[in-house]
């Protein structure tokens, strides 16, 4: 299946790249919205709240165009993802339960531009947990082999260009990500995590998630081209429309 996949994908990219011209775009990129994890149980269960917390991330991004209306983005950003959850038992009191954990997202995204001035894009995001820590209140919980070191998500955009030039184009997107894995391990399920604190026998699914926008600054490097003798060649710069 993968295979199948994966041959479907080569074959669009030759058909489209044979006769369009390849432009490559190289810049920065930041972005900032609610992240956190979705679990259902505690989602609703009478005694936790939920709180949204915002995350931030930074890093390069690279679009590789095919003619007009068709391209690939990949990105490398790096951040920090948060989620807060109150517990409050039958005693009264309540208890903070913090999660934190700093990533590498890996974007690999296909990009349709229907008409000049927007995009549409859509695939998958590979994160990679390069640590990660968990409070109860102010004490550190023990989080070695409790979660995941890294998880897939699927990633749903829309964007649009804010100014530019033939060689720098300043773009804005939103996404939404949702988490395609789980981000406790088996034996943090066993164990009662995410919400350590809690009673309850099972706590279910814990599903990270994303609702960001995102700023880049994509400079023209360069691309292939058909120049007035016919044959294709790279040439220096880049071409919006």
């Amino acid at each position: 299946m993968r295979k199948t996949i994966l041959l479907t994908l080569v074959l669009f990219v030759f058909s489209i790249s044979a006769k369009a011209q390849v432009w490559l775009e190289l810049g920065p990129k930041a972005a900032f919205g609610p992240s956190g994890y979705f679990n259902s149980t505690l989602a609703n269960d009478s005694q936790h709240d939920y709180s949204l917390n915002l995350a931030y991330s930074y890093g390069l991004t690279m679009g590789i165009n095919f003619g007009d209306h068709h391209g690939f983005n990949f990105e490398g950003l790096t951040g920090t993802y948060f989620q807060d959850l109150t517990y409050r038992p039958n005693t009264g009191t309540s208890i903070r339960n913090s999660l934190e954990w700093e990533v590498f997202d890996l974007y690999a995204l296909y990009r349709y531009y229907p008409q000049s001035g927007m995009y549409l894009e859509v695939g998958p995001k590979y994160t990679i947990i390069d640590e990660i820590s968990q409070t109860s209140g102010i004490q550190p919980v023990p989080v070695d082999g409790q979660y995941e070191d890294n998880y897939l998500s699927g990633v749903l955009g829309i964007g649009a260009f804010l100014s530019g030039s033939e060689a720098l184009v300043f773009k804005a997107g939103l996404r939404a990500e949702y988490g395609l894995t789980d981000i406790v391990t088996a034996d943090g399920m066993a164990n009662g995590y995410p919400s350590i604190d809690s009673d309850l026998m099972s706590q279910g699914d814990t599903t990270p998630f994303r609702i960001s926008f995102g700023l880049e600054l994509s400079f023209g490097v360069g691309g292939i081209a058909k120049g007035a003798c016919g044959r294709r060649g790279f040439v220096l710069g880049s071409r919006y429309r």
